[in-house]
């Protein structure tokens, strides 16, 4: 298995402070790389092809389900890669669609600690 320094994650968030956050938890642990928009992650994917995404619902210009729908229907090794949804979206119903939509997983903000999330990556990568 590959160094796990050498995993790269794509975090697509517009909230500064989580965007921080995240990337002070992630530092030394893994590569990471942040998109604020839908349209930059698509972009960002397809340039850095990351090991895992950390998606949130609500952005700028395009959606986060809208990101997860292209993802999937892509008919490249691209659109295998791991989707974790951290949303502040916290109905049954928004986490339905995520995961129809190809979600691996589904993290309500709120509901969530930093490290809890890093539990997460780590399980993924421990299971490819």
């Amino acid at each position: 298995m590959a160094d796990e320094t050498q995993r790269t994650v794509l975090v697509v968030e517009d909230d500064p402070i989580l965007k921080n956050l995240l990337g002070n938890t992630f530092s030394g642990r893994y590569t990471a790389m942040y998109a604020g928009t839908g349209q930059e992650a698509l972009q960002y994917v397809e340039e850095y092809k990351p090991d895992i995404i950390l998606l949130d619902l609500m952005l700028p210009e395009m959606g986060g389900f809208e990101v997860l729908e292209q993802l999937r229907a892509r008919t490249d090794e691209l659109k295998d890669i791991p989707v974790i949804v951290v949303s502040n979206l916290s109905q049954e119903s928004d986490q339905e669609k995520a995961k129809q939509l190809g979600a691996n997983d589904y993290m309500v903000k709120a509901e969530v600690a930093i490290e809890e999330i890093t539990s997460k990556i780590d399980q993924f990568f421990q299971e490819a």
